[in-house]
């Protein structure tokens, strides 16, 4: 089941740790634009995160929040605006003086940067059924599986997402296709598939965490290896943390700020 999806792309089969950012490098830039993500491709990193959302007329784009108020310098929802009204915004002011007139980027934007690179791209699939309805939001995942196959990007995909019901459908219409990431133990699962979300998942961020256990609990990993399922993780970029994660099994890390990410890691003899 899983060894057959991994194989697709060697990279993604456990066998080396991998780092990945966060909506690109948004330590130093602004979350989900083209400069975060161009200086997460300079730091030749293992996988970029984003997040993908469809405009009001049919056009996929790469913004976190629904609202686009937080990182933009509008108001309003994304699936409520067209892309037009989506690209007057300014994505980048807020992050510093020198990111005024940053745009929030398409999809195909995106692509024409990362395809050229070995780069695996960690989609997160923002259009949830019990939000939008199951056809649009199966609709978000066709017009970006088009999209990969048009850039030759579907074995360079992580599939992603808190709807089990969004992964369901990935695997069920493209068997083996895409990697696919879900969430063990989130205690708010946007929905549930209706088969055992463990039956399809080939990674899985370790999302159960307290003070004590801040890079998750034994247990979690434990059932991940018991179910075959590769165990990722988000923590402080800390050496400490780094390392916690790492005894217990963790096989990628998603970071805030790759670049400190990227040397922790290769202090401890990991990359």
């Amino acid at each position: 089941m899983a060894d057959k999806l991994r194989a697709n792309n060697p990279r993604l089969d456990g066998h080396r740790i991998l780092l990945g950012c966060h909506r690109g490098d948004r330590a130093h830039f602004p979350e989900n634009t083209m400069p975060a993500f161009r200086a997460a491709v300079e730091l030749g990193l293992d996988a970029i995160e984003t997040d993908v959302r469809m405009t009001k007329d049919g056009h996929l784009v790469l913004i976190h929040d629904r609202d686009v108020e937080r990182t933009t310098n509008g108001k309003g929802l994304v699936d409520e605006m067209t892309l037009a009204e989506i690209k007057a915004l300014d994505a980048g002011f807020w992050k510093g003086k020198e990111f005024k007139g940053v745009q929030i980027p398409t999809v195909e934007e995106f692509l024409e940067l990362v395809s050229p690179t070995h780069t695996v791209i960690n989609w997160e699939l923002k259009e949830y059924p019990m939000d939008f309805g199951r056809e649009r939001a199966f609709a978000t995942i066709d017009k970006l599986a088009s999209l990969l196959d048009q850039y030759g990007m579907a074995e360079k995909s992580i599939m992603n997402s808190f709807s089990e019901q969004n992964l369901e459908y990935c695997a069920e219409k493209w068997p083996g296709k895409f990697v696919l990431h879900g969430y063990l133990d989130y205690i708010r699962p946007k929905d549930h598939a209706a088969r055992p979300q463990e039956s399809f998942l080939d990674w899985a961020a370790i999302w159960r965490k307290d003070e004590e256990q801040p890079a998750g609990f034994a247990e979690d990993y434990a059932y991940a290896a018991e179910q075959e399922i590769l165990p990722c993780i988000l923590v402080p970029d800390t050496e400490e943390m780094y390392q916690k994660a790492l005894d217990l099994g963790c096989r990628m890390f998603t970071s805030d700020d790759p670049a400190a990410a990227q040397s922790i890691l290769r202090r401890l003899g990991a990359i």
